[in-house]
């Protein structure tokens, strides 16, 4: 069995028109990708170095950073080998270069899960931050990483350069011995790394917004942020799973279909993938105010400067952690315990305040007459 491209799919046989337009969509889209994961996790450690942490905070940062690795290290390789028409770029690239992929978006997907996860345990407990656990979230990432970089290992052992046409291609070359465990694996494999992280995924953020509803009433100040929220990590999830579809249908047409998947839905595959990854920072500032609010706090930190010291720079990530935005003043006596102000003190301190003390304040003005 021999196929090539990303995923194990044939690179597709394009025409010139296809050659010059592709590489500039893939650029867009690393520019695009590479721009608004930095903004978002410039914000996200702007609200961590703000005091305001949570184990989805840290979880999306994650996904930020796998998504520029990805636009940093393997996005170039494919616009590069695109562009040319044939692989440039060497033995070893060509058997890492699929198995990072792999790697990345099986990171990805368990980062979601992970996060849904996080979101579900959130809407059981009441709305507070608390505080987390360094050890737990790295043991969670270091697991993650582990299966991401097991799983597709036949991805770095099969890869092989071969000739064809006086053009180099990076195949993956099953090697009889191992068809049997290829013909197990091609089958597992979707349903360990998509299938199953998928459904978890959705029965998670089910459960969340069932369990949101059946608290509304209790939560009646917050439920709509915190809707809101949920609404978004799933809109996340699902665009994610809907945009890695199309190369798990490549993959398994190619694997046991009886023709090789037509050539536009192999360039609309590699596109739509790596699409993906340009998709969260968007969709965070498409839905939520406080996040976009949030990045304009974040940009003195992105310019190595102190942020300024106003009220506005309070302001914090709702979209992730659920809470609202207070503005911190020094309490006076005109304060109530519950942030109130009463009107009647109110006046009578601005009354002292802007009394001076002068002839026609004189409580006893006779002691200070003088005799005529």
């Amino acid at each position: 069995m021999n196929s090539s491209g990303l995923l194990g799919s044939p690179t597709p046989e394009v025409g010139t028109e296809t050659t010059l337009v592709l590489p500039l969509i893939l650029a867009t889209i690393c520019l695009l990708g590479f721009t608004g994961n930095l903004l978002l996790i410039a914000t996200l450690l702007h609200d961590v170095r703000s005091g305001k942490c949570s184990l989805v905070n840290l979880l999306v940062i994650h996904v930020g950073a796998t998504d520029l690795l990805l636009l940093a290290l393997c996005l170039p390789m494919l616009l590069v080998s695109q562009a040319r028409q044939s692989w440039v770029l060497g033995h070893f690239a060509c058997r890492t270069s699929d198995w990072f992929v792999h790697s990345c978006h099986i990171v990805k997907s368990l980062t979601l899960a992970a996060i849904s996860h996080a979101r579900y345990r959130h809407v059981l407990s009441p709305p507070r931050l608390q505080p987390v656990s360094g050890g737990r979230a790295g043991g969670l990432l270091l697991l993650s990483w582990s299966l991401a970089l097991l799983l597709p290992l036949p991805q770095l052992l099969f890869s092989r350069l071969e000739e064809e046409g006086g053009r180099l291609r990076c195949e993956l070359d099953i090697p009889a011995r191992a068809e049997p465990f290829m013909a197990v694996f091609s089958k597992l494999y979707p349903l360990l790394v998509y299938v199953l992280p998928a459904a978890f995924t959705m029965g998670c953020y089910t459960r969340a917004l069932q369990r949101r509803r059946e608290r509304r009433k209790r939560l009646c100040g917050q439920r709509a942020g915190s809707r809101r929220t949920t609404a978004m990590l799933l809109a996340v999830a699902l665009a994610f799973h809907a945009l890695w579809l199309p190369q798990w249908l490549v993959w398994l047409w190619a694997r046991h279909g009886s023709a090789q998947p037509p050539a536009s839905m192999l360039v609309l595959a590699q596109v739509l993938l790596f699409a993906d990854c340009a998709l969260p920072p968007g969709l965070f500032l498409a839905v939520s105010p406080d996040f976009r609010d949030s990045c304009w706090n974040a940009w003195p930190l992105a310019r190595c400067r102190p942020p300024h010291d106003n009220s506005s720079d309070m302001a914090t990530i709702q979209s992730l952690h659920d809470l609202p935005s207070t503005r911190l003043a020094p309490r006076g006596p005109q304060d109530t315990r519950d942030g109130k102000f009463l009107p009647d003190v109110e006046h009578f301190w601005q009354d002292r305040r802007n009394t001076t003390a002068g002839e026609d304040n004189d409580p006893m003005p006779w002691e200070h007459q003088t005799e005529p």
